[in-house]
């Protein structure tokens, strides 16, 4: 396989899809697990709801691990010899990570601070842990309709 810049250029989308999801996660799950850590350690019966909600900002990074393989599967780059990419198509294959993995890392950053406030609101009363999930769920809207502009740019390649 002859590397070009249009090869190149989807091999850097595909990079940026998976990367921003990845960072925006751990963050998002660092922040929420930094919250855990205090609440846990004064309330260890509640491990599990916190863990559950430290989880909720990892999911940008499945997103942006799914988009880098349609990336590259839909380049032709998996399962065999991709044909000849044109720098503008390898261009637009770059530009459509975008909304897929600056979502992701956004949300995933913002999610794993509300997930950080919901872990102190269970701390306090542990039955509103549906309430703080749904809260944190909410941010990560953003990063499913992210996925859905990426996946539609994507199939118009």
């Amino acid at each position: 396989m002859e590397i070009t810049l249009g090869l190149a250029l989807v091999f850097g989308g595909a990079a940026l899809a998976a990367l921003f999801g990845f960072i925006g996660s751990s963050l998002g799950m660092g922040y929420a697990g930094q919250a855990g850590a205090g609440v846990v350690g004064e309330r260890p019966d509640l491990f599990g709801k916190v863990l559950l909600m430290q989880a909720l900002p990892g999911s940008q990074g499945i997103y942006g691990l799914v988009g880098a393989f349609l990336i590259l599967n839909f380049a032709g780059v998996l399962g065999g010899e991709p044909t000849a990419i044109s720098t503008f198509t390898g261009l637009q294959y770059l530009i459509t990570s975008l909304p897929l993995g600056l979502a992701g890392l956004f949300s995933a950053m913002l999610q794993g601070k509300v997930s950080a406030a919901g872990i102190v609101m269970i701390a306090k009363d542990d039955t509103l842990t549906a309430r703080a999930m749904v809260l944190a769920a909410m941010v990560e809207t953003w990063a499913i309709f992210g996925f859905l502009i990426s996946f539609i740019l994507l199939t118009s390649i």
